[in-house]
């Protein structure tokens, strides 16, 4: 052990670290004698998860930061009082994370042996070890759940259509291929699906008219108005554009129409209102619509739905079109 540990100074420090709380002096002198005294300098590397560790460090004074990758940002920064390793001494296991010094800084190492002696010998040593043991487990579930929720929050921003408020096109690659796949293995061969291609009637002249905002109003009014006339097992997306895509299934071709021409009709009879509650020009929809085949691709389901949105629009708008025997 370092002489420096011996004196009563550092000896009374440690006694009021929360590790060493209520141990008494004698017990703390005597299984401390084979331990060691560790000064490093900033942006040493102390724990890392690529060597094994056999002792519990005690922040003695000066800083650490822990990361779990070294380039990114730390995950919490330890103190005077503050131990480490203790989790992988425990466990048996490399350590988790890497802890480097932000400053210069001394630890106390303790040897597993001498952590077993200690919690032999003082009851209270060992009640503070697990205080600290459950306690770091709490702060590592919630870090967890945190982690969580931001990796949830960002999955919705990536499948989230900031305008509309509904799924993108990304969301609609993924999900509509699964919907798609589960129909192939399907022992159920009358199983249908419909693949709907939705545009806004003359939105380019509209935007230019009315200007952008009252542009965007129209696509949140449009996409508000399509997703509560749609069951909710029907898969719903903005494609891009003025453009929306649905995926029926669970009907058969007459059923697909008559949901088609509801939104039809409920777009051309619903008044678009800016956020003042101005009154601006009402919009109409064609609609395209193609039937799933075993063979099809999303992008083959997409392209022939496409074909028949294009009819539409060649036909005059404000129609569905589709080549369905009905």
């Amino acid at each position: 052990m370092n002489k420096d540990l011996k004196s009563t100074e550092v000896i009374k420090l440690l006694s009021d670290y929360p590790l060493f709380k209520n141990v008494d002096t004698d017990i703390l002198e005597q299984s401390l004698e084979y331990s060691q005294i560790y000064v490093l300098n900033e942006g040493d590397i102390l724990l890392t998860p690529e060597e094994p560790n056999t002792q519990i460090f005690v922040v003695i004074d000066g800083k650490f930061s822990v990361h779990t990758e070294l380039h990114m940002d730390s995950v919490t920064t330890l103190r005077a009082g503050d131990c480490m390793g203790e989790m992988s001494l425990f466990e048996g296991e490399y350590p988790s994370a890497f802890v480097v010094a932000i400053s210069k800084a001394r630890v106390l190492g303790i040897h597993k042996e001498i952590i077993w002696q200690i919690i032999d010998e003082s009851n209270s040593f060992a009640q503070n070890l697990l205080h600290h043991i459950l306690k770091r487990v709490r702060t590592g579930n919630q870090a967890l759940a945190e982690m969580q929720e931001k990796l949830q929050a960002q999955e919705v921003s990536t499948f989230i259509d900031p305008l509309t408020g509904i799924y993108n096109r990304r969301w609609l690659n993924s999900m509509f291929n699964r919907a798609l796949e589960r129909l192939r293995q399907s022992p159920d061969e009358k199983l249908n699906a419909f693949l709907m291609m939705i545009d806004i009637d003359n939105f380019k002249i509209y935007n230019d008219t009315l200007g952008h905002l009252a542009g965007d109003q129209c696509l949140r009014m449009v996409a508000t108005l399509l997703r509560t006339n749609l069951r909710p097992t029907d898969l719903f997306a903005r494609y891009g554009g003025e453009e929306f895509t649905v995926l029926l299934t669970g009907v058969n071709e007459e059923g697909c129409i008559i949901t088609a021409e509801r939104l039809r009709k409920c777009v051309s009879q619903e008044e678009i209102r800016d956020r003042r509650g101005g009154k601006l020009d009402s919009v109409t929809i064609s609609i395209g619509i193609a039937k799933f085949q075993q063979n099809d691709s999303l992008e083959d389901l997409i392209e022939k739905a496409d074909q028949c949105l294009y009819k539409a629009k060649e036909t005059g708008r404000n129609r569905v079109f589709h080549k369905m025997k009905v």
